[in-house]
């Protein structure tokens, strides 16, 4: 990594911070709509906005003039990294908890530095590797405080699949990164994450499809007009506007640029910030305390930032 990039270090950094507060937004908004409703209405808006900055920038909705690889790479990129890993993490949620299935997924920057060096022949200095050790050693410290009254997962067949959707959801999110800077290589960020939006849309719309929750989906538009939920509706899909904004536009595309500029592995750790991010947030929005370790392992996390960005 050139240490003069800290443009890279800025872009990984931002990303983590937008994450914060799209996690936030997109909780509340799965609170009320559910999940899937939130996962592809989310890049439908996305979707749009990038069509929209792709015609004012270029004249065109779509991209033109990109080649055949561009195309494949970041279309793989958009299905694998926010089809199959998110609906993977989210499956985890509900099988093993969030607490755990964090603590798995704090071992994307290893995994994604592994599949880096060997895929993309990247190489790290031994002061990226501490500080990146650092980092996910901070995350996983502040992941496994377990909070007072948390239910006790008991069933082993469960947590086994929950284990296992963890796993896969941390390899989809290294894959769809490692995919994303290869298929971005020549292009802005914008352009890259518009393409890997839209594959992703059009992958969630398959999902849609055969899970035959269509309905559920177009029903929630009526509801914005009028009817006892309206106000609760309008709320979601207020909440989940800005998280569309913050995450899928401005976040994925400062994700993609600190991958173009960093080590995969790099930027990766640098995003992987979230879970330590939330413990403040949580702190002050919600009134969670937070435990000695969850505190320690902030403190480590920003030490291992410091030593990459150094």
């Amino acid at each position: 990594m050139q240490r003069s990039d800290t443009l890279g270090i800025l872009a990984g950094l931002s990303t983590a911070v937008l994450w914060t507060v799209t996690a936030v937004c997109f909780e509340a908004a799965t609170r009320r709509i559910g999940s899937l409703a939130v996962n592809i209405l989310r890049l439908l808006v996305a979707t749009i906005l990038f069509s929209g900055l792709s015609l004012v920038r270029a004249g065109s909705l779509l991209p033109m003039g990109l080649s055949g690889d561009a195309w494949f790479y970041l279309g793989l990129s958009g299905v694998i990294g926010f089809v199959v890993g998110d609906l993977l993490l989210f499956q985890a949620f509900m099988l093993i908890g969030a607490r755990l299935s964090m603590l798995i997924y704090a071992g994307t920057p290893i995994l994604t530095s592994m599949a880096g060096f060997l895929i993309l022949g990247e190489r790290m200095s031994p002061r990226d590797l501490l500080g990146m050790g650092v980092v996910v050693a901070g995350i996983a410290l502040a992941v496994m405080a377990k909070p007072a009254g948390e239910p006790r997962l008991h069933a082993r067949a469960a947590r086994t699949r929950g284990v296992l959707c963890a796993i896969g959801g941390t390899a989809g999110q290294a894959a769809g990164l490692l995919l994303g800077k290869r298929g971005a290589s020549n292009l802005d960020s914008f352009t890259g994450t518009q393409i890997r939006a839209l594959f992703g849309l059009a992958g969630f719309g398959m999902v849609v499809l055969l899970a035959r929750q269509g309905r559920a989906i177009v029903i929630l538009f009526p509801k914005l007009l009028g009817g006892d939920e309206r106000h609760s509706v309008r709320r979601a899909f207020l909440v989940l506007g800005l998280g569309a904004i913050l995450g899928p536009f401005l976040g994925v595309s400062l994700g993609l640029l600190a991958t173009q500029r960093l080590p995969t592995g790099t930027a990766a750790t640098l995003m992987s910030l979230v879970p330590v991010l939330l413990i403040p947030v949580s702190a002050l929005a919600f009134k969670e305390k937070a435990g000695v370790r969850e505190i320690v392992g902030a403190i480590l996390a920003v030490g291992g930032v410091a030593l990459l960005a150094w």
